[in-house]
């Protein structure tokens, strides 16, 4: 009898960037069944990737030709892109760039990532790879709207949260970054090319202690690409460089070892909040 639940695949391909996000992925998907072809971006993909997938190659950024191949060598109809590679890759002139890439380069006239990979999705769809919601095997992961912590925004910290969240809004809509920080109803920092982590990093060097940061997704967010992500090495950076509450876009944002997450914040006397994605902080 069918139960409308749509079972997971059986093989996935995985592109993973920087970061622990494809090794949870991976072993997640491990979990439900489904075996993970993965192929590593060279000189950003954490090496314990490789003991947590069925098969791992890696691959060279830039050389996008050669990946095609390779996920069709493994017979891969459906891939998954997880892991950070950040802008800066636009900017390197050491990248060696096949004639696929530089082709996408040339088409993705904004420059933007949100362009670029939306033309590698299309590009792979042509081959008869589909990328996935690169949430798929986490939506148990994803932020629930509402304090997770013991600690509830502050008044202090609630005003920060409504005048940080448009300003995190309109920076994602212009695919700039995602991240913005805010200390007496003060912007003191936006994320750019650097990324969420040396943007916390400065504000802490430029407002001091006491400070909020609220983390949102673009309102046109491509579920395949740059999902908002949180881990436990950004709440201990949080409170080393002296943040206070970190708010984040509910249904959107994955919480890395969420169930570890909680008891980091709470010992670090931090307040984590998910916020709806129509936000309404009260």
């Amino acid at each position: 009898m069918a139960t409308g639940v749509t079972p997971p695949p059986s093989r996935i391909g995985l592109i993973a960037g920087a970061g622990q996000f494809p090794i949870q992925l991976s072993r997640e998907a491990a979990r439900q069944g489904t075996s993970v072809v993965a192929f590593g971006i060279q000189g950003w993909v954490d090496p314990g990737l490789a003991s947590a997938v069925a098969v791992y190659e890696e691959v060279t950024i830039g050389q996008f030709q050669f990946l095609i191949e390779r996920l069709k060598a493994h017979g891969i109809s459906q891939a998954v892109m997880a892991g950070k590679v950040t802008k800066e890759v636009l900017f390197d002139s050491q990248a060696r760039l096949d004639n696929e890439m530089y082709q996408l380069l040339a088409q993705a006239q904004d420059a933007s990532v949100a362009s670029l990979l939306g033309l590698v999705a299309k590009r792979l769809a042509r081959e008869g790879i589909a990328l996935l919601d690169s949430s798929t095997f986490l939506q148990s992961s994803l932020c629930p709207v509402g304090v997770l912590t013991r600690r509830p925004p502050t008044d202090a910290e609630q005003a920060d949260i409504q005048v940080g969240v448009p300003v995190a809004r309109a920076l994602a809509a212009f695919d700039v970054g995602q991240t913005v920080v805010v200390k007496k109803k003060v912007v003191v920092a936006l994320e750019a090319l650097e990324g969420t982590d040396a943007t916390i990093q400065r504000a802490g060097s430029v407002a001091g202690r006491n400070f909020v940061v609220i983390k949102m997704a673009s309102p046109n967010q491509d579920r395949r690409f740059d999902l908002p992500i949180v881990g436990k090495d950004t709440l201990e950076l949080l409170s080393r460089t002296g943040g206070t509450c970190l708010a984040v876009e509910a249904g959107t944002t994955l919480l890395l070892e969420r169930d570890l997450l909680v008891p980091i914040a709470d010992r670090f006397g931090l307040c984590l909040v998910g916020l709806p994605c129509e936000v309404s902080t009260r």
